[in-house]
């Protein structure tokens, strides 16, 4: 019977089955050139017939090198920590480096003494977000050297660092819900020894003395979803209506902490996070952040150690500027009235968010991309505008859409065309955002019409205003186009041979209700559909509402469907083409009386518009 052992094959029983010595064997195993090659078939036959592997411990002491690099963390349960691991695990090993993970559960007392005992098995070390004082972590950088460290400012060192911008990170988040109208804002504080907590609280002090109407306020809380769980009472006895927390784990513990307690986010309390880690995304609601980003910090931070392990210095430290991503866990104050938010805007009253204004950027390129009106409703409810149907998914809210500008169309979907009827033409524009501003009741945009082949052929300054009204609300909207590089004409499917389809301008479309529609030309669609009157109203029987749009002081004819649809709008080339030169200007108006109230007729429109006027001022 053969005795069945698991002790592993020794180098000396390998160099008696080779009938060499052991120094042979380690020689060989190690690649020494100057090995007789009789000697090494011999040994290498004995390996394969003993499968012999070779202690690692041992071949180290031989190398002098363990091909190991140690990591130490002070939470691993932390996913931006996690990550950095994964993208420093993946770049060593490309190298033939392995990683040693160590966690010092953020124990500051014992952070040194993990770091030297980890090192000792290892190459080389890198600390991310190491909490211990200054003065220790430079000793322990001089006792472990070579040293890579990761999120913390070391004066004088050698050590290689990496770090994030988080001073200019909490500033972008505070001009964020600055943008939504909050100025009471807390900020849910990290680990008090966090060196990242500090870039925090600079940055804000920084942003407060900018703004001087922000107030930040800091609650203590620490880096784990527990700590923001815990600190959300605290944090609602502050009356802030904005929270900033460390990180997002901390977010996440405070978005599970107010679910409980029925408090809304964002409407009552908006929350937002650092790291963008993958949970963010799918938290309820998901969570406005900035994105760090971590696996690329990781591989940075192996490259920094090759640097080191090789002897060379780095020249200078890594900087990361986080980017915010903006999600449904923040929005306006619960005070605010007016437009508030600069990455969403939305207008608000009271509240109540009676409009949304939505950049358009992921609208299809055959639905000619544009900024437009979305969600509009009156202060009681009643839904009032409609995107994407699907009978005209080119329809985009209120927006403003020409289908023929030198060609290009700006209204999206079929189109007609002379000679081929309404056919999906190639050539869609797309209205592109350049600048936009936000102040109280006013928003101003700058836009570039760019055609398909990528030409700017017009310039927009679009001026949108609002203004509360006691049972309702107004909004003026005003476009001054201008011709950039030639002249431009503008047409319609009723200019190219489709009577009556004189569309293209300001338009609206309505969401499918019961509604009247009525004019100083009468209420039918026959009298109102081509009437250049000053104004139209869309009463709402069901809901109590009226709609009245009014034009400026040139009205254009009306393009109206309330048969087959309920939509409106002044059109620009009702009949005929109209042109304007290179540098020429048009200039549209169009605003809207939005009333909890239904009118009964066009006298009484009549009698309350210019009152209406006066109290907007618009």
């Amino acid at each position: 019977m053969t005795e069945v052992t698991s002790r592993p094959i020794t180098m000396a029983q390998v160099a008696q089955h080779a009938g060499v010595s052991q120094a042979s064997v380690s020689r060989v195993l190690n690649g020494v050139a100057t090995v007789d090659p009789v000697i090494v078939a011999k040994v290498n036959r004995a390996v394969a017939a003993l499968n012999y592997s070779p202690s690692e411990a041992a071949r180290s002491l031989v190398r002098g090198s363990s091909h190991t690099i140690a990591l130490l963390v002070p939470d691993l349960e932390n996913p931006m920590f996690q990550g950095v691991l994964k993208g420093l695990t993946v770049a060593a090993a490309r190298d033939g480096y392995r990683v040693l993970v160590a966690d010092s559960a953020e124990a500051v007392g014992v952070e040194a003494e993990i770091a030297v005992e980890a090192r000792s098995k290892c190459d080389a070390l890198v600390l991310v977000s190491p909490r211990m004082p200054d003065p220790e972590l430079q000793d322990l950088i001089q006792r472990t050297t070579p040293v890579v460290v990761v999120n913390r400012k070391v004066d004088g060192s050698p050590a290689a660092q990496l770090a994030v911008d988080y001073g200019t990170a909490v500033k972008e988040l505070g001009v964020h819900l600055r943008g939504f109208g909050h100025r009471r804002i807390a900020y849910l504080a990290g680990p008090p020894l966090s060196h990242a907590n500090d870039q925090r609280a600079q940055g804000l002090g920084e942003l407060a003395r900018e703004f001087p109407d922000l107030e930040f306020i800091t609650v203590p809380a620490g880096s784990s979803m527990e700590a923001g769980y815990d600190a959300a009472d605290a944090v609602l006895e502050t009356g802030a209506t904005a929270a900033i927390a460390f990180n997002d784990l901390v977010a996440l513990g405070l978005l599970s902490r107010l679910g409980e307690i029925g408090v809304e986010v964002p409407e009552q309390l908006s929350v937002v996070g650092i790291d963008d880690i993958p949970q963010s995304r799918f938290a309820a609601p998901p969570l406005t952040t900035m994105s760090v980003p971590r696996i690329e910090i990781g591989r940075q931070a192996w490259n920094r150690m090759r640097q080191a392990l090789d002897g060379e210095s780095a020249g200078h430290p890594l900087y990361y500027r986080p980017v915010l991503v903006a999600r449904r866990s923040s929005g306006p104050a619960s005070h605010a009235s007016g437009w508030v938010g600069p990455a969403r805007p939305v207008l608000r009253l009271g509240s109540t968010v009676v409009a949304q204004y939505e950049e358009g950027t992921s609208v299809d390129s055959v639905l000619s991309p544009r900024p437009f009106l979305d969600n509009v409703v009156s202060r009681g409810g009643t839904p009032l505008s409609v995107t994407e149907p699907t009978d005209h998914p080119h329809h985009l809210g209120v927006s403003l859409a020409i289908p023929d500008v030198n060609g290009t169309s700006y209204w999206g979907g079929r189109t007609y065309v002379r000679g081929e009827g309404s056919i999906m033409v190639p050539n869609h524009g797309r209205q592109r955002r350049d600048r936009l501003s936000i102040d109280g009741h006013r928003l101003d945009e700058r836009l570039s019409w760019v055609d398909h082949e990528g030409t700017t052929q017009l310039v927009e300054v679009r001026e949108l205003r609002s203004a509360e009204l006691e049972g309702g609300w107004a909004l003026r909207w005003r476009s001054h186009l201008k011709a950039t590089m030639d002249a431009i004409t503008f047409g319609s499917p009723a200019t190219n041979g489709r009577e009556g389809a004189g569309y293209g301008g300001l338009f609206w479309r309505f969401a499918p209700e019961i509604a009247r529609v009525f004019s100083p030309a009468g209420d039918t669609e026959r009298d109102v559909h081509g009437a250049a009157t000053p104004w139209l109203a869309f009463a709402f029987p069901e809901r109590g509402t009226t709609v009245i749009l009014a034009q400026g002081d040139d009205p254009l004819p009306w393009f109206v469907r309330f048969a087959e649809y309920l939509g409106a709008g002044p059109s620009i080339a009702w009949d005929s083409p109209r042109t304007i030169p290179e540098g020429g200007e048009l200039n549209l108006e169009l605003t809207a009386f939005v009333l909890d109230e239904e009118l009964p007729d066009a006298s009484a429109v009549e009698r309350i518009l210019p009152g209406l006027r006066t109290r907007t001022g618009l």
